[in-house]
This record gives structure tokens, C-alpha cells and sequence, in this order.
């Protein structure tokens, strides 16, 4: 009996031990960010890398990513990886090498505008609207099936598309065609998919990240304009915050309700 109870303060002792404690120190958090080569992108891969999460950056062409590179070579935790967002194949591909993952965050961040000039009423570009729907609309919601598995096995559960207000039905004012109307059937698939995964607890969100400097607002300047780190920054604060009564809800880079 004595020992026993000798034994079971040894195993009690041993379980209280710092250096086991120490040991037991959860893997970091793993996000995975489409068009992550630059822009928005390229700056909320540098955002949580710094912040020691794991993050799977992908983009249709790694091999030019000079400034992506440069990031994973700062950051171990940070692996690049080839997504073209309109080819499921690409898609599937990164789905299965990461099959045994888990990804706590799916950021949809990849987007095109389709240019000023191409959609004007009267001479709209069809072709380009096309492609700007599947980048926009499709590139989303194919991304949302093919890793909601790993989603759905992580701590966080988090799928988060970037959208814009453009895409806001109340506040359009005319033009702009193609952009808008992506972004605002974007909208209305995220608002169905919170519905269809609330069940599984997985958190659908919507976040615009406001009027940023990046290549789509090319030839715009305004003194309100964000540069992408700091847009970056305030999406992260948006997304950590999302909770599962807020899923389906459009926010924009403040964490204030966007209007539909």
C-alpha cells in the first residue's frame, strides 16, 4: 500500500512539473491566406507571421513572389504555396498536401477589379466580367469546400472572405459593373454559408478592409487611403473578434456593421 502511495506521488508530482508544463505548449494557430503575394495579402501574411501563427500564403505564381519570399525567409512558420483560385486543381492540390491539417483561419483575400475602362454601360466587356466573377465569386466559395474539412477539425473555425462595400446594394452609385456585382454576390454566398455551417460551429464572415493602396484603386490618391499593413492590422482585430453569433455579419475594418 505504501508503495502505491509512493508511486502516486511521484506521478502527481511529475504531472506539476514545470518542464512538463513547458512541454505541453500548444502548436500556433494556422491560417491560410489567398493572394498573399502582395497587396492585402502579401501584408496579412507578414501580420501573422509576426504574430507566430503558421501560415500557409499562396498565390497563382510563387516563383515571382519576391516580397512573399522574403517574408518565409524571416519566418519559418510561413510556407508558400501555388493556389489559382479559379482552378480547382490548383486548389485540390494544396487541399490534400495539408490533408492532415488543421487551418483555424481561411482568409479569401484573392481579387481582381476588371478595370475602370471595361465597365463602362454601353461597352461592358463580357469576358472580363466573367473572369472577374470567377476570381471574385467562384475563387471563395470553391477554396470554402475544398478546406472545410480542415476547418472544421480546428480550435477556431474561421472562414473570413474579403469583400468591399462596393459591393453594398444601399450605398452603390452607379458603374463599376463587374467589381460590384462580384463582391455583392460574394456577400449573399457568405451570408448563405454561415447559415448552412452554423451547425458545425464553423464562423462565416464578411469584412471590408477599406480604401487601401493596393493595385485595384490604381491611379487613385487620397490622404483617407490606408496603406496595406495598417489595413492588414485592423482586419486581424475584426477576424479575432468574429464570434458565432456574429456569423453571416458584414463588418468593416473598424469591427463597425457594414450595410447590406
Amino acid at each position: 500500500m505504501k508503495k502505491i502511495v509512493y508511486l502516486l506521488c511521484i506521478f502527481v508530482a511529475i504531472n506539476n512539473s514545470p518542464l512538463l508544463a513547458n512541454s505541453s505548449i500548444q502548436d500556433p494557430a494556422t491560417v491560410l491566406i489567398t493572394g498573399s503575394n502582395r497587396g492585402i495579402g502579401l501584408a496579412l501574411a507578414e501580420h501573422y507571421a509576426k504574430e507566430g501563427w503558421k501560415v500557409i500564403a499562396t498565390c497563382r505564381k510563387p516563383n515571382q513572389a519576391v516580397r512573399l519570399k522574403n517574408i518565409a525567409d524571416k519566418h519559418p512558420l510561413v510556407m508558400i504555396e501555388e493556389i489559382d483560385v479559379t482552378d480547382m486543381q490548383t486548389i485540390n492540390k494544396v487541399a490534400y498536401k495539408y490533408k492532415d491539417s488543421s487551418i483555424d483561419v481561411l482568409i479569401n483575400n484573392a481579387g481582381i477589379s476588371g478595370g475602370l475602362t471595361n465597365q463602362v454601360f454601353g461597352n461592358l466587356d463580357y469576358s472580363i466580367f466573367k473572369r472577374v466573377i470567377d476570381v471574385n465569386t467562384f475563387g471563395p466559395t470553391r477554396m470554402a469546400e475544398a478546406f472545410l474539412n480542415h476547418i472544421a477539425v480546428s480550435q477556431q473555425k474561421k472562414i473570413i472572405n474579403i469583400t468591399s462595400t462596393q459591393g453594398s446594394i444601399t450605398r452603390t452609385r452607379g458603374g463599376q459593373y463587374f467589381y460590384k456585382t462580384s463582391k455583392a454576390a460574394l456577400n449573399m454566398i457568405t451570408r448563405n454559408l454561415s447559415q448552412d455551417l452554423k451547425s458545425e460551429r464553423i464562423i462565416v464572415g464578411l469584412i471590408s478592409p477599406g480604401w487601401v493602396i493596393t493595385d485595384i484603386v490604381e491611379g487613385f490618391e487620397d490622404p483617407r487611403m490606408l496603406k496595406p499593413e495598417e489595413s492588414a492590422y485592423l482586419v486581424a482585430k475584426v477576424i479575432d473578434s468574429y464570434t458565432l453569433d456574429q456569423s453571416g455579419y458584414f463588418f468593416d475594418e473598424t469591427g463597425t456593421v457594414a450595410p447590406w
